[in-house]
């Protein structure tokens, strides 16, 4: 009998022994296996092999319960990029592994039919009786009905011999593949040579073109030179969102194309699961970098500024800083495409860490876009006149129109306007947003929710008043203004699943509707050359948050939003509503400027010594009890004082104190040096126990911090 060492799925730095059962076959590297953890079962990935050293380890190890994988899901080369990820992001092998391999985590859904029933109960009887018919069952049935501990691993094995088979769905059907003959202007080309030319060494490229300019052209002839040779190209989006589109575009060129986002049905995935080693191309969210494509050969990041690509809960991973951890380890090309790029990847163009090719001119030769700044100091009116005739004039050419406000539900708040009351909610420090159609106030943090009472609970009057406007309120009156407009309104309210976003991108194309009005989900890369009007509704949101990082967002988001309209033949028109029409960052909202900016904002960084000229880890400590949380940061914080080589803000309350019933404290760690974090930060979260009912949530370079 042989022992396996194992990280377990849990927030626990050491890894565990178990004895491996010989009737589990050959025990592999990288494999999960599910073993028992205190009084419960825990999964884990087999992490190194040991001969048994003597009968008393028999006796005091325990066996691994069950084996989840014939072969390993982890080979040698990402067990080694999963370690440096660990260490990089400040959190235990296990938490990585169980972050990377939750696309495998999906195994009870898999069906499994058997259509030789006498002969899978002469060889396995206890399994054979899970199987009465020839209906598919899942595996969370079979050992229901089995009752048997190790269920994966003996329906694996009966599966290799023939006994059952895996039942897949079948995916949507694709159009067939059809080249598409598109010449490329020299820039272009020369990124596109650049990719060929490295394509069997690490080597980051930025893309940085402004919106039209042709960046998915480049990604799309780059892949196609990498299939030719039958390798494999993933391509990330951040939101889910974009993936009708690059379905579109990808089709025409390719046959075998995998979709990975969490909008997907159990089915869906299980099916792209079983064809990882066939696709051509993966295009998917973030989480799509971690499923294990045998012959990648190229890395594409679209929009790599956007902070969706950082996971906000358990491990708070970047995407794209894993994936250069990845393209170093697979030795293959890196592509990061954006009109606005995130400070970080402009800092390694400066310093030559990473190359950077520039499309600077749109597909469409337009002159570049200038937005009409409209002044709504003095009006309580949603639309300004101007922006109302803008829309009007578009939609008589029978042009389209996107709307955009970053605020979900009717108001961000009520307010009593007889005693100044605004409902909060009860278990985070915020308001609750008034969501009318629903008749309900939500907690947009921790999904809260209660019927609208239209008696104020403190006076008892009924004077309650919407506070602002959001998307929904924005819909009800343009729909008053303009009757005959065809309206649709573009967020997670009312996209709640891959098939309701495939619809109205759908009929937003054919030109069914006439104007979108949504979230920052609607304005994120999505190409529609009949839209000749965005109108940002309040361009104020987001721009004095208390982060540092508040200026370079809003220019990001800002720029995004103009780029969507001016796309194909027609020019564009920007309408931008605010009640702060002289500050100084609408000036600076040219796409012929984004090199400026970039510049100026890196200038001002280096000045204050902030990211990207400084590594910071935020430590966030929450407890349901005040004191405990603040106590157990103050203790986190005294021994980091004695560390000289970095500087240590905190403890104090977090911008958002409380959330869940959970009083919350930061620390924001920095090194202005860059070569001690977070690396070294190791040896004291292994050494310093966490306190009985206080969390600490550790975030290595940190984007949001409110």
């Amino acid at each position: 009998m042989q022992m396996v060492q194992a990280a377990v799925f849990a927030p626990l730095w050491q890894e565990y022994t178990y004895l491996w059962p010989e009737h589990l076959g050959k025990p592999r590297l990288g494999i999960r296996i599910t073993v028992p953890f205190g009084q419960s079962k825990r999964v884990a990935v087999v992490t190194r092999l040991q001969a048994l050293e003597s009968s008393n380890d028999s006796v005091i190890l325990k066996e691994v319960i069950d084996r989840l994988d014939d072969q390993p899901i982890f080979n040698a080369l990402r067990r080694r990029w999963i370690e440096r990820c660990a260490a990089y992001q400040l959190c235990t092998l296990g938490e990585m592994y169980e972050t990377a391999s939750a696309w495998a985590a999906i195994d009870k859904h898999r069906q499994f039919r058997c259509n030789r029933p006498d002969d899978l109960l002469a060889t396995d009887a206890s399994l054979g009786r899970a199987f009465t018919t020839k209906r598919a069952i899942s595996l969370s049935t079979v050992a229901q009905h089995s009752q048997l501990a190790d269920v994966q691993w003996r329906t694996l094995q009966a599966v290799k011999l023939g006994l059952l088979e895996e039942v897949l769905v079948g995916s949507r059907p694709l159009p067939e593949a059809q080249q598409e003959a598109i010449s490329l202007r020299p820039s272009q080309q020369s990124a596109v040579q650049a990719i060929s030319d490295q394509k069997k060494e690490f080597a980051p490229l930025l893309l940085f073109g402004c919106t039209g300019s042709g960046k998915t052209e480049v990604y799309l002839q780059a892949a196609e030179a990498c299939v030719a040779e039958g390798k494999q190209v993933l391509i990330l989006v951040p939101e889910i969102g974009l993936t009708p589109m690059w379905l579109n575009r990808l089709s025409a060129r390719f046959s075998e194309i995998g979709i990975w986002h969490s909008g997907l049905n159990h089915r869906e995935k299980n099916h792209v699961r079983s064809r990882l080693a066939t696709v051509q191309i993966l295009l998917g969210t973030r989480s799509a970098l971690f499923l294990p494509l045998p012959n990648l050969a190229l890395m594409v990041i679209d929009e790599e500024h956007d902070s969706s690509f950082k996971q906000q809960d358990g491990v708070q991973y970047s995407a794209r800083d894993l994936s250069m951890l990845l393209a170093q380890e697979l030795e293959i090309p890196l592509v990061l495409g954006s009109a606005t790029p995130s400070l970080e990847s402009w800092r390694q163009v400066q310093m030559q860490s990473m190359q950077c090719f520039k499309l600077s001119e749109r597909v469409y030769k337009h002159t570049a876009i200038t937005p009409e700044i409209i002044d709504m100091r003095g009006s309580h009116d949603v639309f300004s006149p101007a922006l109302l005739e803008r829309i009007n004039a578009s939609h008589a050419r029978g042009e389209q129109i996107m709307l955009y406000l970053n605020r979900r539900g009717y108001a961000p708040a009520l307010q009593c306007t007889a005693c100044g009351d605004v409902p909060k909610c009860p278990s985070c420090s915020v308001r609750l947003t008034l969501h009318r159609q629903a008749g309900m106030l939500r907690c947009h943090t921790c999904d809260y929710a209660k019927r609208v009472n239209l008696t104020c609970q403190q006076c008892g009057e009924k004077a309650y008043l919407p506070l602002g406007s959001g998307t929904e309120r924005l819909e009800e009156d343009l729909q008053k203004a303009i009757p005959t407009l065809r309206l649709a309104r573009f967020d997670r309210d009312v996209i709640k699943n891959a098939k309701d976003l495939t619809e109205v991108l759908s009929a937003f194309e054919a030109g069914d509707i006439d104007c979108l009005v949504g979230t920052q989900m609607l304005v994120k890369g999505h190409h529609f050359p009949n839209v000749t009007l965005v109108g940002v509704i309040n361009a104020d949101l987001g721009m004095n948050l208390p982060d540092f990082r508040a200026s370079e967002r809003w220019w990001q988001q800002m720029t995004q939003v103009f780029g969507r309209t001016g796309r194909g033949e027609k020019a564009g028109h920007v309408v931008v509503q605010t009640w702060s029409p002289d500050a100084p960052w609408f000036e600076k909202l040219d796409e012929e400027k984004a090199e400026d900016v970039l510049n100026e904002e890196l200038s001002l960084r280096a000045w204050t010594k902030f990211p990207p000229y400084a590594r910071w880890v935020r430590i966030v400590f929450s407890s349901l009890e005040q004191q405990k949380s603040l106590q157990a940061a103050k203790l986190f914080a005294e021994r980091l004082v004695a560390w000289d080589a970095v500087k240590v803000s905190g403890p104090l309350p977090c911008a958002m104190e409380r959330v869940a019933n959970r009083y919350r404290f930061e620390l924001i760690v920095r090194d202005e040096t860059r070569r001690h974090l977070p690396w070294q930060l190791l040896p004291l979260l292994k050494l310093m126990r966490v306190p009985s009912g206080v969390r600490r949530k550790v975030d290595v370079d940190p984007l949001d911090l409110m």
